[in-house]
């Protein structure tokens, strides 16, 4: 069931930017897609952003759909995946193709496969328990002004969780300007 529903938004975010990409020019509120690397969506997440008005820079938003997969580095006896669903708004400073971001949302995890007991057992990046939690963002990102192409983001990105530490985290994502 989950694995048909991330599947159908996928398949979704390609026809939304195959029909944006049809136009020849790139759209006002340059929208983008966008893989992203260790952030806020887990290991590996695929994003859309874009702006709430018709600008280069402001507020705007982003969703996306994100995996871990179990078995890989340190979870080694356990399989299947961890799928996050980042949504958050962001902010976008200064002018031309160099902008200051900052950020924020939530990021709803779920998990499919299984989970066995470790051992030895280490302190895990998150309880047990977490469906939710909370990221900041603040970096750079590069996006081409009033046309299409590639883009690009740095960023650091705390993590924040009820009753955990906040884990320090950050990223970095490559992209196309529709």
């Amino acid at each position: 069931m989950l694995m048909r529903m991330m599947l159908s938004i996928i398949i979704l975010l390609f026809i939304a930017a195959e029909n944006i990409h049809s136009q020849p020019r790139a759209t006002s509120h340059a929208f983008q897609l966008q893989l992203e690397v260790l952030g806020p969506g887990c290991s590996f997440s695929f994003n859309i952003d874009s702006r709430l008005g018709k600008r280069d820079n402001g507020i705007g938003f982003r969703a996306g759909i994100g995996i871990t997969p179990l078995g890989w580095l340190r979870d080694a006896c356990n399989s299947g995946s961890l799928n996050s669903f980042p949504v958050g708004i962001n902010y976008l400073v200064g002018k031309g193709e160099h902008l200051f971001e900052v950020a924020g949302g939530e990021v709803f995890l779920f998990m499919s496969g299984t989970k066995r007991l470790c051992l030895p057992i280490e302190k895990n990046f998150f309880s047990e328990e977490t469906e939710s939690y909370w990221f900041t963002t603040v970096g750079y990102r590069y996006q081409p002004l009033h046309k299409k192409g590639m883009t690009y983001r740095l960023f650091v990105s705390p993590l924040f969780q009820k009753d955990f530490p906040v884990k320090f985290w950050g990223g970095g994502s490559v992209g196309y300007r529709f």
